[in-house]
């Protein structure tokens, strides 16, 4: 029996280089795993990646250039788990804005190459939120970056100005290779070193990450597509978030505490408020079901808080901002009164 499972083995090694891992059974007890050969892509995945490039209409990637950034993203498996949670979380919130923009849903997963989708990622270079977009990027497309609050880390916010950014990288190259190219190392790095010249024929000149980036950014895709797949225990988180916007200035403890949340839990929701203070226009994520009268709700104050300099108001959204009517009906809004005299309004 010993000898047959040696000429076995032999035989495997030999003939089989493009075997992953082949498990023998030597008896009831034991189980022999042998693994031999390199990483590679059953036909179904080459379908997925050619498909993949027609939808964004570029060449179709090398592969290897793929399976090498996909053994990369599996050497860290509790990283990418975490990272492929926290996407279900939020994807759901940002494919409707790039359809908005006539942008390819497979743009979605760009934060998880940027960022991981940690909406509190800041780099090294300053950029921040799950885009890691630029302070003077951010302002350009219309986010607050100040001391009380930081858009880039506003989920709807950030993603709304990603994505006007993405559709003007593209109306400039006019080629979502190097779009991705310009959106890691910057648009006068793309046009400086290749010309606009195609991605796969120019990218010996640009940054070793930005060669990397687009083989990168089909590796996640062919990861998410099936996380079970690559041994990454991955589930839906169970929380959904809804959003909220407060119409005038209010104090964090008077929102948590009416709404029964952690502040933790908030902060963790809301990374772009950095004070005590909400400002007023500033968008706010619960989790849906804090109240079974849900949807869109409104905190306003009817009256400024004294002892408190009050920032600048926002100016109002007719699309956004719920009117306060002259009597509410409590078959339509429900209202709250907080400590400090707020009214907080929940639609029905």
């Amino acid at each position: 029996m010993k000898g047959l499972l040696t000429i076995l083995l032999v035989l495997l090694v030999g003939c089989t280089p493009t075997v992953k891992e082949v498990a023998l059974n030597k008896n009831k007890n034991e189980v022999v795993v042998l693994k031999r050969g390199k990483f590679g892509f059953s036909e179904e995945e080459r379908r997925f990646i050619r498909e993949e490039a027609h939808k964004l209409n570029i060449e179709i990637p090398r592969k290897e250039a793929i399976r090498r950034e996909m053994e990369r993203l599996l050497k860290n498996k509790q990283w990418l788990e975490v990272a492929l949670r926290r996407a279900s979380l939020y994807i759901p919130h940002i494919t409707p804005i790039l359809r908005e923009y006539g942008l390819p849903e497979e743009l979605a997963l760009l934060p998880l190459i940027e960022s991981g989708f940690n909406p509190f990622a800041v780099s090294h270079s300053g950029a921040g939120g799950i885009w890691q977009l630029m302070p003077a990027t951010a302002r350009s497309y219309g986010l607050k970056v100040n001391s009380h609050i930081d858009e880039r880390f506003d989920l709807v916010k950030s993603t709304h100005a990603a994505a006007k950014y993405l559709r003007d990288l593209y109306n400039r190259f006019g080629d979502w290779s190097l779009v991705l190219a310009a959106y890691n190392c910057g648009e006068g790095c793309v046009s400086r070193r290749t010309g606009g010249v195609d991605f796969w024929r120019s990218k010996w000149a640009l940054p070793e990450q930005t060669r990397r980036y687009v083989p990168m950014f089909f590796a996640s895709l062919l990861i998410a597509r099936s996380p079970q797949k690559y041994g990454l225990r991955v589930k839906n988180l169970p929380l959904n978030l809804e959003k909220t916007i407060v119409e005038r200035d209010t104090e964090v403890k008077n929102i948590v505490k009416k709404l029964k949340l952690k502040e933790s839990t908030f902060r963790d929701m809301n990374p772009h408020i950095r004070g005590e203070v909400v400002p007023a226009g500033t968008f706010l994520y619960i989790p849906s079901g804090v109240y079974k009268e849900k949807r869109k709700a409104v905190v306003k104050l009817t009256e400024p808080e004294r002892g408190r300099k009050q920032l600048r108001k926002a100016p109002k959204s007719k699309k956004v901002v719920i009117k306060e009517p002259e009597k509410p009906s409590p078959r339509k809004v429900k209202v709250i009164r907080l400590e400090n005299g707020a009214l907080l309004y929940i639609k029905e």
